[in-house]
Order: C-alpha cells, then structure tokens, then sequence
C-alpha cells in the first residue's frame, strides 16, 4: 500500500464521519419512545437517586430540624432554627437535568415571607409550601 492508497482510505473515513456528524435530521423523525421495560428501569434509577440525593437532608438531626418532601420526591426542605433566624436547604432532584441545592438564612418574617411568595414549589406542590410557611412562622414565633 502506497501514500496514496492510505490518504485516499483515511480520506472516506473522515467523509463519511463528517457526514454521518453533519447530516440533516428529517423533521418527522423525532427522539424514539422508550419501551415499558426500559422506562421502569430509568424511573426505579431516579427513584433510588432522589432518596441518596435527600439523605444529607436527614442527618441534620438537631432540635427544631423539620425536613418536607414534595409528593414526586424531587424537591425536599430541610427547615431549622439558627441563633440568627430560620436555615432552609433546598434540594431538587428532577428526573432529567441538573440536581440543584439552595442554602438561605432568613433573619426576619417579611423576608421569609416574600421568598415565599416567588418561590416557584409553590405552582407545583401548593401544600408542600403551605407546610413550608407554616413551619416558617412557627420557628419565627418561638414554637419550633
């Protein structure tokens, strides 16, 4: 095999790589649904990753710790009274896209209450942050 022979094989290879990379999707052919077998697998994945994700949350274990979990589990509370206010972690699992934590200090009422009021949980689990506010106020109150 001569120089010619290589570059000219080498050279359909990468034609064919940079047409097999670059070719135009047909706007009916959309993504493939999964099969019943393979979609019980992914979602028995997410469930065991939302709990993993959601343990921290439980080890808090000091006095006045209150942990709430939405009803799909892909969002959990963790609430607790500090010498300085009310901590609040927040974490989110959701079955696609990135797993995101929050941490956030409020010192007073009127803060708390306006996070609460633009928290996003809200449309999605309405009793989850109902239960929120009130663990909240209880905790500014002296109760929790």
């Amino acid at each position: 095999m001569d120089s010619d022979d290589i570059a000219t094989s080498s050279g359909s290879r990468r034609s064919a790589a940079f047409r097999a990379l670059h070719r135009k999707l047909d706007p009916i052919d959309g993504p493939r649904t999964l099969g019943a077998k393979r979609l019980a697998l992914r979602e028995q994945r997410h469930r065991q990753a939302v709990a993993d994700w959601h343990v921290g949350l439980f080890k808090t274990g000091s006095q006045g710790t209150c942990v709430l979990i939405s009803c799909s589990g892909t969002v959990a509370f963790a609430i607790a009274k500090t010498p300085t206010g009310l901590f609040i972690e927040k974490r989110c699992c959701p079955p696609t896209g990135p797993r995101t934590s929050h941490a956030m200090l409020f010192e007073d009422r009127s803060t708390f209450d306006r996070w609460c009021d633009v928290e996003p949980t809200r449309f999605d689990d309405p009793l989850l942050c109902d239960l929120l506010r009130r663990r909240g106020h209880d905790i500014f109150a002296g109760h929790g």
